[in-house]
Formats: C-alpha cells, structure tokens, sequence
C-alpha cells in the first residue's frame, strides 16, 4: 500500500449508477495526474483513523487478470455538505503505515465475518 507518487487534482466522477454510496470494487474514481492524464481508480474501500478518512484506491488498469502487482493507493477522503468530493495524496509514510495496517484489521475482520 503506498501513496500516489502522481499528484493528482481532486475530480471524481461517478458510473452513472452510482447513489453515492461507495462499494468495494464497484465504484470508478476518476483522478487526474500532474500531467493532465485522466486515471480511473477502483474504491476499494474508506478507513477511518483519528476521526480523518482515507480512501483506498486502485488504478484499473493494474487489476486485470495479467498484472502481476497491484497497488493500492492512499488519499485522505473529505465530502463538503453539498456533496462534493476531495482527494489528496497521503506523503507521510508514518501515516500510510498507521493507515495500512487499520485497512488490514479491517479486512481481516470483513472476511472472518463471510466465513
């Protein structure tokens, strides 16, 4: 799990049966890079550490069935009262592993609940 080594603007726009509430693996985030580049993440899912949010997000062109790697990409996660969403990039190494391991414990605990 690593931050984006691209800076990334904060558009994201939605499939367009999208009610706002994100699935895992359902949901297109689309970023855009330093160089202008239009980039669609998977949401794999939001954790919640010291009252922040921080989304996991995953570029689609790394999760088809050839690619070796995945990566999965850090941002801090914050929605306005209109609705509108914001993605920064996590830098702070400390924090990404702070992040990590509560996104681990999360899914351990998602996939003992399913067994």
């Amino acid at each position: 799990m690593a931050g984006d080594e691209n800076d990334h603007d904060h558009a994201h726009e939605h499939d367009e049966n999208c009610d706002h509430e994100h699935e895992e693996g359902d949901d297109i985030v689309t970023l855009i890079d330093a160089d202008g580049t239009e980039v669609d993440h998977f949401w794999l899912g939001l954790v919640e550490l010291d009252e922040e949010q921080f989304a996991l997000l995953c570029p689609v062109d790394e999760m088809d069935e050839e690619s070796e790697s995945t990566s999965v990409y850090v941002y801090s996660y914050t929605m306005d009262e209109d609705g509108a969403e914001s993605f920064e990039a996590v830098e702070d190494e400390a924090l990404l592993a702070r992040v990590q391991a509560a996104a681990e414990a999360m899914f351990d605990a998602e996939q003992e609940e399913e067994s």
